[in-house]
């Protein structure tokens, strides 16, 4: 069976999929051939992704927690312009904030030689805000921590990233693809033949099920199967190379309250005990399911 993890963005929530990771990866002994992500989640993919093995999987989930929660707060992600919001009004500033400490921490644990020779494929994704599109990097692509920071770079709040010899100005992923599952689809296709056995996602997304009105279920149904199936021409059999895919999502039970960009280390202590706990229990009561089936969606 080949078996896909896809991490959806989320800010200082992001510590949530790491206590899911805890146990999917830890506690269950799971190997990922892909993993995608974008914003939060892409920073979490990038530093699983160097592992050739399930015991490096292990190892890189222990240093990507140690990591979080060793965070000291805010000032470690990023830092508050003086008059940021002055400075836009003028012209002068490009955003609220400033992602410096980010990409320090993003230079000093990410390994993109490693990431480059693994056998997991990643997938991290970005818009480019000159052209409006999303773009999506591998395993060997040249600038891989600019990548990975410009998909947190929320627009507005903080500043694009220069990319491909400054020709793209990256922004936050998630502004277009809260949840990559697409990109995940599409790594199992580049990968060749489906096994016989139906292939595996999981999906962590650090936000609970939210009330929908019954009229919009219709609408909002067809507007996830459009935002997946447009980014390949055959839909989403096509991006799964044709083979049945069977999904599980896992999310809070319940609100993790608190603002997405807040990193102090009390609440990311929280939200990741919050992670792994809700993972042990859906071992229990079964995550959330559904089987994609050439281009049919199949609830569970």
């Amino acid at each position: 069976m080949r078996r896909a993890l896809v991490l959806s963005g989320g800010g200082a929530k992001g510590v949530w999929q790491v206590g899911a990771c805890e146990h999917l990866i830890a506690e269950r002994g799971y190997w990922f051939d892909v993993i995608s992500g974008v914003s939060a989640g892409a920073v979490n993919a990038a530093a699983l992704a160097p592992a050739a093995d399930a015991h490096g999987l292990e190892r890189e989930l222990e240093h990507l927690r140690s990591v979080w929660l060793g965070l000291r707060g805010d000032c470690d992600i990023y830092r508050r312009r003086p008059f940021g919001a002055l400075g836009m009004v003028l012209g002068r500033r490009a955003s609220l904030h400033d992602l410096t400490p980010l990409r320090r921490v993003l230079e000093q644990h990410l390994d993109p030689p490693r990431v480059a020779a693994s056998p997991i494929r990643l997938r991290v994704g970005y818009v480019d805000l000159l052209a409006g599109r999303y773009h999506t990097v591998g395993n060997e692509h040249p600038a891989l921590v600019d990548a990975v920071l410009a998909s947190c770079a929320l627009p507005l709040v903080f500043p694009p990233v220069p990319l491909d010899r400054g020709k793209q100005l990256g922004v936050d992923g998630g502004v277009h693809n809260v949840t990559p599952l697409a990109d995940a689809l599409h790594a199992f296709a580049d990968a060749g033949e489906p096994t016989d056995e139906p292939d595996e996602v999981w999906v962590l997304v650090p936000e609970p099920v939210r009330p929908v009105r019954r009229r919009a279920v219709g609408h909002w149904l067809g507007v996830v199967l459009r935002s997946v199936c447009r980014l390949g021409d055959g839909g989403l059999g096509a991006a799964a190379g044709g083979g049945d895919v069977n999904v599980r999502v896992l999310r809070p039970r319940r609100e993790l309250r608190g603002p997405v960009l807040d990193f102090n280390p009390a609440k990311l202590r929280t939200w990741y005990d919050d992670g792994l706990r809700t993972a042990r229990e859906a071992e229990i009561s079964g995550p959330a399911g559904y089987r994609f089936r050439g281009a049919a969606l199949l609830s569970e």
